[in-house]
C-alpha cells in the first residue's frame, strides 16, 4: 500500500508538483498521501480544483482500499477539521485552499440567491420594460427584458450569451432598472456602482461598451426619468478586479474582505468567464450582503487561466432560462415569445439567464459559432464545413511550416492594399491607421514554436519585409502593430493593448486608442523606449484576444493532435472574435480532436450551488 513515487514526471508536469509530493513524502514516509498530493497539485496546474482519485485517466489510479487508508491519514480530513488536505465523500482530493476557495464561493452565491425578492408589481414592470426596450421588436428581445425585469431584488445575477447577443446593452438597462427602483431594491437612493473585469484591457472595453449603451439610450428613451438616470452610471471608470478589491503584492493579499468590504451598492464584472476560483472567492467575501453583484459573459468561452471553471459551473448547475413559480407569473406578461419558458424550484433558477438571440443570425460564421456552441457531438466539424459554403467561414489545410508559409502568403495577398497603406503610406492618420488595424487579427493557439505567435510574428515579419521593402535588421518600423504584455498604471497602458507605429513629425511614436475620463476613445503616442513590455501583434494568441472583437480573424491550429492546448473553448474562442469572417489554418485531424475535447475542469462547484447534491 505504501508505494513509492514514481521515478520519471510526466512530460507536463510542473517542478512545484514533484517537489510538494516529496516535501509531504518527506514528513509523513506515506507515499500514498504524496502521490495524492501530487495529482491534485498537478490537476491544479491544468485549471481543476482538485484531483478525481477515482478517475480511471488519473495516473494514481486509487483504488477503494488505498482511498480508506488516504481518509485514515492525519493530515487528511472531510473539511470539519483543519487538515492541509480535504478528501470529500466523491472522492475528490483537494489542496486545503482550494477546497476553502470552492466551498466559501458556493455558500456565498447560495446565500445570495435565497435573498432574492420581487419587490416590483408586474404593470410597473411592464410600463418600464415598454419604456427601456421603445422600438425594439418584443420577440427577439423577450430574454433581454426578462433579465431586466428580473435584476430588481436579486443580490446574484448571472447575464450570460455568445457574441452579438447584446449583454452589455442589456446591463445598462438592468442599471436603470435598479436606479428607477433602488429603495424597493433595498439600496439606497442613489446607489454607487462599479464597474470592473479581469484584465485591464477587458475593463477598457467594458468602459467604451457602456458608454455606447448610455449613448444610444439617451436618443431613445421615451421618459424623461430615466433619461435623467443615465448619468448615474459611470462610464469612465472600470477597473480590474485586483485594483477594485486593493490588491497587495508585496503581501499577496487584498484590502478589501468580509472585514472591510467594498462601499459600491451595485458591482458588474464582465468577461466572468476569464475569473478564476480564488478571485471570485475574494470578490464574493469582499461584498455587503446588501449589495448586489451582476456576472456578464459566456460560458463557452475559455476558462480560467487558474484554478476554476466558475461562471461554466454556475450556468451548469442553474436550469437554462427556467424560473420559479413566483417569478414566471410576475413575468408571464413579457415573455410571452420566449420559447421553452418553464418553471424550476432550483437555487439559481430566475438569476442566471441566457441571451439566446444573435443580432448576427444568418451567416455561415454565426451558424458555425452556434454549431460549436450547442451541438454536443461530432457532428460540430460537418456543421462548421457545410458552413464554408456562404463564403465567410473557411478552413485551410496546413500540416506543415511550409503550408504555414502558403498562408500567411495568401493573407497577405487578400490584405494586400490594408497592408500597404499601414506599412507604405505616409500620409495615414493615427486614427485611420488602429482603425485598419483592428479589422484583421491572426489568432495562435501557441504562443511559442513556428505555429505560435511568436513565430508567426517572425513569418510575417520576414514576408512583409520582402513584400514591401521594410528593413529587417531594425525591430522598430513604420506600421508595425505591436501588443503590451504587462499593466502599466501610470501610462494607462494595459495587458493586451494593441497599438501602432508610425513615422511623423516627432520620429516614430507608437500610438493607441485609449479611454478618456469620459469614456470617449481618444489617441495617445508613446516613444517606443517608453512601453511597458510588449511584442509585435501581427499574431497573438487566442488568449489574449478574449473579449475583443476583429472583422476578419485567421485561427491557427497546431497539426499535432495529441497537444493537450486544444479544446472546443479553443475554436470557439477564436472564431467568435469575428464579425465578418473567420478562416481557420488547420489540419482535418487536429480540428477534430480539439472539438471532440470540451474543458472538462474537475471541481465540485456546480454540484455545490445544487442543494443536497454535493
Amino acid at each position: 500500500m505504501n508505494r513509492p513515487l514514481p521515478a520519471a514526471a510526466p512530460a507536463d508536469e510542473r517542478a512545484i508538483d514533484q517537489t510538494l509530493a516529496q516535501w509531504v513524502f518527506k514528513r509523513t514516509d506515506s507515499a500514498l498521501l504524496a502521490s495524492a498530493v501530487r495529482a491534485a497539485s498537478s490537476a491544479e496546474g491544468h485549471g481543476h480544483s482538485c484531483a478525481w482519485l477515482t478517475d480511471p485517466q488519473t495516473d494514481a489510479g486509487f483504488d477503494a482500499d488505498a482511498l480508506d487508508v488516504l481518509r485514515q491519514h492525519a493530515w487528511v480530513g472531510d473539511g470539519s477539521r483543519f487538515t492541509p488536505f480535504v478528501l470529500d465523500a466523491q472522492n475528490r482530493f483537494y489542496l486545503r485552499r482550494n477546497w476553502q476557495h470552492e466551498t466559501k464561493l458556493a455558500a456565498a452565491i447560495l446565500q445570495r440567491c435565497q435573498q432574492r425578492t420581487l419587490p416590483i408589481p408586474a404593470d410597473t414592470l411592464t410600463d418600464d420594460l415598454d419604456a427601456l426596450f421603445a422600438g425594439m421588436p418584443a420577440g427577439n428581445t423577450d430574454w433581454q427584458r426578462a433579465a431586466v425585469a428580473a435584476v430588481p431584488g436579486a443580490r446574484f445575477f448571472v447575464l450570460t450569451g455568445g457574441p452579438g447577443t447584446g449583454k452589455t446593452t442589456t446591463v445598462v438597462r438592468m442599471l436603470l432598472m435598479l436606479l428607477r427602483h433602488a429603495r424597493a431594491c433595498g439600496l439606497p437612493a442613489l446607489p454607487s456602482i462599479a464597474l470592473a473585469a479581469p484584465t485591464g484591457k477587458a475593463a477598457q472595453r467594458l468602459v467604451q461598451a457602456i458608454a455606447k449603451g448610455k449613448a444610444e439610450l439617451q436618443t431613445t428613451l421615451p421618459k424623461e426619468d430615466f433619461r435623467d438616470l443615465l448619468p448615474l452610471i459611470p462610464h469612465a471608470d472600470a477597473r480590474t478586479l485586483h485594483r477594485l478589491l486593493g490588491y497587495r503584492p508585496m503581501e499577496n493579499t487584498f484590502s478589501h474582505s468580509a472585514r472591510n468590504p467594498l462601499a459600491e451598492d451595485i458591482v458588474v464584472v464582465d468577461e466572468a468567464s476569464m475569473v478564476d476560483l480564488a478571485m471570485m472567492c475574494q470578490l464574493l467575501e469582499a461584498l455587503r450582503p446588501d449589495a448586489v453583484l451582476i456576472l456578464l459573459g459566456d460560458p463557452g468561452q475559455l476558462a480560467s487561466v487558474d484554478a476554476g471553471s466558475v461562471l461554466a459551473d454556475i450556468v451548469a448547475s442553474a436550469p437554462s432560462n427556467q424560473l420559479p413559480p413566483g417569478m414566471a407569473a410576475l413575468l408571464a406578461p413579457m415573455l410571452q415569445n420566449a420559447p421553452g419558458t418553464t418553471t424550476n424550484d432550483a437555487a439559481l433558477a430566475g438569476q442566471v439567464l441566457t441571451l439566446t438571440h444573435s443580432w448576427r443570425a444568418g451567416s455561415g460564421l454565426q451558424r458555425g459559432i452556434e454549431a460549436l456552441r450547442d451541438t454536443p457531438d461530432p457532428a460540430w466539424l460537418d456543421t462548421l464545413l457545410s458552413a464554408r459554403a456562404d463564403g465567410d467561414l473557411h478552413l485551410r489545410h496546413c500540416p506543415n511550416p511550409h503550408a504555414l508559409r502558403a498562408c500567411v502568403d495568401s493573407w497577405i495577398e487578400r490584405h494586400v492594399d490594408l497592408l500597404q497603406a499601414l506599412l507604405t503610406s505616409s500620409s495615414i492618420d493615427a486614427g485611420a491607421a488602429l482603425q485598419n488595424l483592428h479589422q484583421l487579427q491572426i489568432l495562435s493557439a501557441l504562443r511559442d514554436g513556428p505555429f505560435g505567435a511568436q513565430g508567426l510574428n517572425e513569418l510575417i515579419s520576414r514576408q512583409l519585409a520582402a513584400r514591401f521593402g521594410i528593413d529587417s535588421n531594425h525591430a522598430w518600423y513604420h506600421g508595425r502593430p505591436v501588443i503590451i504584455t504587462r499593466n502599466d498604471y501610470a501610462r494607462g497602458l494595459f495587458n493586451g493593448d494593441v497599438g501602432i507605429a508610425l513615422q511623423g513629425a516627432d520620429g516614430l511614436r507608437v500610438w493607441f486608442e485609449l479611454s478618456d475620463r469620459d469614456g470617449n476613445a481618444g489617441l495617445r503616442s508613446f516613444s517606443p523606449r517608453a512601453l511597458p513590455a510588449h511584442e509585435s501583434a501581427w499574431a497573438i494568441t487566442i488568449h489574449r484576444s478574449q473579449g475583443s472583437e476583429y472583422r476578419d480573424v485567421a485561427v491557427v491550429l497546431p497539426p499535432d493532435e495529441d497537444n493537450r492546448i486544444l479544446t472546443r473553448e479553443l475554436v470557439y474562442t477564436a472564431i467568435s472574435r469575428a464579425r465578418n469572417h473567420a478562416e481557420m489554418w488547420v489540419t482535418d485531424t487536429s480540428l477534430r480532436a480539439a472539438l471532440s475535447r470540451p474543458i472538462q475542469r474537475q471541481g465540485g462547484l456546480r454540484e455545490r450551488l445544487v442543494p443536497g447534491k454535493a
